[in-house]
């Protein structure tokens, strides 16, 4: 947004549609100011009354705005004040009614005009009593002047013109209100039907256990990251770890308890873990890190860093005593092309970190462990 349209509509989103839809409605204003002033021209109008309507007609819209510029309805639960605006309107048409006779069918027009809008802004009870007001305000108008100045506001013609009034009126904010009941309820739902997309999103590339990115996201991670290694000719590290001697824990401790130590273990290395690191649950107690422009040699000294900080941590509140430690399996992904032969030897690391004796990390030709308890 430009800088002028950002200082008349404001910066914040909601607070610019609500300046928006107000100057929509001043736009009809001032079409009915000009009206006015033609009446007076044609001799249909006081131009004295016509001026005093004029302060008004120009008066609320000013008003409107700069309380809804200055963000003080922001908090409120009509941040539009859309029922003291149309009230005004109403109101100014009620005073136009008595002051141009000879167009006061027209006029009647555009107060069903200003019902109609409430089915934008306004809530179904609103728009009733908006209703209301505009049948008790002008039927008011009507008897007075009928009485006041009968050749002019023949008192069959006002009954005729309340009558109509009474009826449309009433009918179009029903008609208005179901509109608006109809728009909040499919806002609801397409604000229901986000949080089902998110969800579903969520569940299709997180983990339900742990949270963290399932086999499938990280799989379009490695992806990424390896074309932007091959581009950058910089070299991408990944590591399969896995929790050792855990079917013990399930099986001593229960399920239950195997599913909060996976959590925790998640949980801490997602904590130490380097920005820019990628960390998922590659299935069952073993997870796969990713570590973007990372060399084998410090790729080892991240990982081991790793290992000796879980070996330390209490990863289950129900059994504080419990320690686990975790093998690890190195490689590096050259290119795109070779993600596959990467996770092989990551894996076959892997298990000759565990035949070593566990509690350790392995690259993919080292003969011993990169890092050991």
């Amino acid at each position: 947004m430009t800088a002028p349209l950002a200082w008349l509509f404001g910066h914040e989103r909601r607070q610019r549609i609500v300046i928006q839809r107000s100057l929509t409605a001043a736009l009809v204003y001032a079409v009915c100011l000009a009206v006015l002033w033609w009446s007076v021209w044609e001799g249909l109008a006081q131009r004295q009354a016509a001026a005093w309507l004029s302060v008004v007609v120009v008066g609320a819209p000013l008003t409107a705005y700069a309380v809804l510029r200055s963000g003080a309805t922001r908090g409120w639960v009509d941040p539009s004040v859309a029922v003291p605006q149309m009230m005004a309107a109403i109101g100014c048409l009620a005073a136009a009614y008595a002051i141009i006779p000879a167009i006061r069918g027209s006029i009647l027009m555009v107060a069903a005009l200003v019902v109609t809008f409430g089915a934008y802004t306004m809530t179904p009870r609103a728009t009733r009593v908006l209703a209301l007001f505009a049948v008790t305000l002008l039927g008011g108008v009507m008897l007075v002047m009928s009485q006041r100045d009968p050749q002019r506001f023949d008192p069959i013609v006002e009954r005729l013109h309340f009558v109509i009034a009474a009826t449309v009126l009433p009918t179009l904010s029903l008609l208005a209100g179901q509109l608006s009941a109809l728009r909040r309820r499919m806002k609801l739902q397409a604000a229901e039907l986000r949080q089902a997309l998110e969800r579903i999103q969520r569940l299709a590339t997180r983990d339900e256990l742990t949270g963290l990115y399932n086999r499938r996201r990280l799989r379009d991670e490695l992806a990424r990251e390896a074309d932007r290694a091959q581009r950058q000719r910089a070299p991408l590290a990944l590591c399969l770890i896995d929790l050792d001697h855990f079917k013990p824990i399930n099986d001593r401790h229960g399920h239950a308890l195997g599913d909060e130590v996976l959590c925790g273990l998640a949980d801490l290395l997602l904590r130490l873990t380097r920005s820019g690191d990628i960390l998922g649950r590659w299935g069952g107690e073993e997870f796969l890190l990713l570590l973007p422009a990372t060399p084998m040699a410090q790729a080892a000294e991240v990982v081991d860093r790793l290992r000796a900080a879980t070996a330390a941590a209490m990863v289950s509140a129900s059994l504080p005593e419990l320690r686990i430690t975790f093998s690890a399996g190195l490689a590096v992904v050259d290119s795109a092309d070779a993600i596959e032969t990467a996770l092989e030897q990551a894996d076959r690391a892997l298990y000759r970190a565990k035949a070593e004796g566990r509690d350790r990390v392995c690259g993919p030709v080292q003969a011993e462990p990169l890092g050991r308890a």
